[in-house]
């Protein structure tokens, strides 16, 4: 059985249930003051004392009113530290720079439990992490902040201070702190907009703070810091996009706007410290038409003819970052008007589009892909965008739509167009659901640009041509490479270019869709009637001198 949170403790007598005066009367005879828990919460947090006029604010008299008061209002027991015996394997039981950072005192220990004494007994968050982290039940009782100083005192006396291996940051951030990161965080977003970076990774290491950032789909190294100041950078990222700076131990998702540019959150905590990535959404990329991206003219063509369809289920493909959003939104573009009902339902949303309705998924509460597509099909749509088909319900009800007079759009994770077929299956969707209404399937890539700046032309030794798959190339050909300058910051590319496979869903490919046929079988049947894969995209983008042969066998097989 995995860890848990327990609230019961083995002390019994020793707790107090009993201790001081109710808040109710705390502030004095006649003076009926309703305690303000949220205010009391605050008062203990923080690292000096409480003021005799603070406490009769939030109605009570002493601290100790306040956290008898607290423990009861919680359903925690109350436990005083003063005497009590913190000896023996106790200063074991959790390392001292965890302690002090979590402010939690483990006074009692017992066969798979332990139990801890801590001044915020709300941190529910943090009993579950620790409880995960140290593989035993977590027993939590109530004492004041004061009680707290002296038994950590207590416990650690004589003690070398400890590192602790499952610290994930979780040490307090003062809003001076935050403060001071705001200009840093500030500037770095700016920075890797300039640079026209996809993402900016800050991330903890035992030595600093590294900072790198995604440009033209490859991570490059921007700055490397002292780790200081690293989670003060990561809660000011947080207060930008609405996070909860004291949740330390979950992953957040958020959002916000710098510089004009909407910027995607994510936040995850790590060994060393919390990661945080933000990834820069270039609206401009969502308005594009489809003729600026990077269609050659026969496959422009076919897409054209998928889209413009009355109904079907047309799908592309790629991994993570590989332009597919981007690729039907500006199908969408260039079917909408005031004639059509466009309705999306994504997870995020990504570009917002006027004339379209857009759905956000929220599975907390109960609105999921399967559940928001049953309520679009009530609402007389022309064309879906569903942004991932990522499980059977979904796929059915697409499936199910597609055959019934809507053009359904849709992303599948896969290596090429054939497998996607193959994907469909093994989600449990059956090839009679969805071979019929199958409009295409297109796979894409993206891969670098040489930089125009530094620019040269070479010919090519026989090696490369062979690593190519090619017998030889004609007299005279030369390949493009980029030296590396400022422009592209040393790299030698600048900017990306889209490589695409389009697999029509004719008559011949659904019949062998519906004859279960392997992935493999599928692709020799497209290839009787001309498909060609992404290899020879890649082929005619390198012979155009647009990119390298390093791009080309990063990115395809033959």
């Amino acid at each position: 059985m995995s860890p848990s949170l327990s609230r019961k403790i083995p002390f019994g007598p020793a707790s107090s249930a009993s201790g001081s005066a109710a808040a109710t009367s705390a502030s004095g005879p006649g003076l009926a003051v309703v305690p303000d828990f949220m205010c009391a919460m605050e008062l203990l947090r923080r690292r000096r004392p409480a003021t005799p006029a603070e406490l009769r604010a939030t109605g009570f008299a002493t601290i100790d009113d306040l956290v008898q008061a607290l423990a009861d209002h919680l359903k925690v027991p109350r436990l005083r530290l003063a005497g009590l015996d913190l000896s023996g394997p106790l200063a074991t039981a959790l390392p001292q720079a965890q302690a002090e950072k979590l402010r939690m005192v483990p006074v009692a220990l017992s066969p798979g439990e332990i139990t801890f004494a801590t001044d915020d007994v709300t941190r529910i968050d943090v009993f579950d992490w620790l409880a995960k982290e140290l593989r035993c039940e977590v027993v939590i009782v109530a004492s004041t902040p004061a009680e707290i100083d002296e038994a950590l005192a207590r416990l650690f006396r004589d003690r070398p201070a400890q590192t602790s291996e499952v610290d994930a940051g979780a040490s307090d951030v003062s809003a001076e702190e935050i403060d001071r990161a705001s200009e840093l965080v500030d500037r770095l977003i700016a920075h890797a907009i300039d640079a026209r970076a996809s993402d900016l990774h800050i991330e903890a290491s035992p030595r600093g703070t590294i900072v790198r950032l995604r440009v033209d789909g490859v991570l490059r190294i921007l700055d490397a810091r002292p780790k200081d100041p690293h989670a003060a950078i990561v809660s000011r990222i947080k207060v930008l996009a609405q996070l909860d700076i004291a949740q330390r131990h979950s992953p957040q998702d958020g959002r916000m706007r710098m510089h004009g540019v909407d910027v995607r959150v994510s936040i995850l905590p790590t060994q060393h410290g919390e990661k945080a990535v933000c990834r820069i959404l270039d609206s401009s990329r969502a308005a594009l038409p489809l003729s600026a991206l990077d269609f050659e003219a026969e496959d422009l063509a076919i897409f054209l003819d998928m889209i413009r369809q009355p109904y079907g289920l047309l799908l592309v493909t790629g991994p993570t970052g590989s332009g597919k959003s981007t690729t039907l939104y500006g199908a969408m573009n260039d079917i909408r008007s005031d004639e059509v009902n466009i309705v999306t339902v994504e997870d995020p949303i990504e570009y917002q589009l006027p004339g379209i309705n857009q759905v956000q998924v929220n599975p907390k509460r109960g609105l999921t892909f399967a559940t928001a597509l049953r309520s679009i099909l009530r609402q007389d749509p022309n064309v879906i965008f569903v942004g991932e088909m990522r499980d059977r319900e979904t796929g059915m009800i697409a499936a199910e739509a597609a055959l019934t007079g809507h053009l359904v759009l849709s992303t599948l994770h896969t290596n090429d167009a054939a497998e996607a077929v193959t994907r469909l299956t093994e989600m449990g969707i059956e090839p009679y659901a969805f071979a019929p209404a199958l409009v295409g399937v297109v796979a894409q890539r993206l891969l670098r640009r040489v930089c125009t700046d530094c620019v040269e032309r070479y010919r090519p030794d026989a090696l490369e041509v062979a690593t190519l798959g090619l017998a030889e190339l004609p007299p005279g050909t030369t390949f493009a490479r980029g030296r590396g300058c400022t422009a592209c910051m040393g790299t030698g590319y600048r900017g990306r270019a889209a490589i695409r496979e389009l697999l029509p869903g004719n008559d011949a490919i659904r019949r062998a869709i519906l004859a279960r046929a392997a992935t493999s079988e599928i692709r020799e049947e497209a290839s009787r009637q001309g498909f060609r894969n992404l290899r020879f995209s890649a082929l005619r983008k390198l012979f155009a001198g647009m990119t390298t042969t390093t791009e080309v066998l990063r990115l395809t097989r033959p």
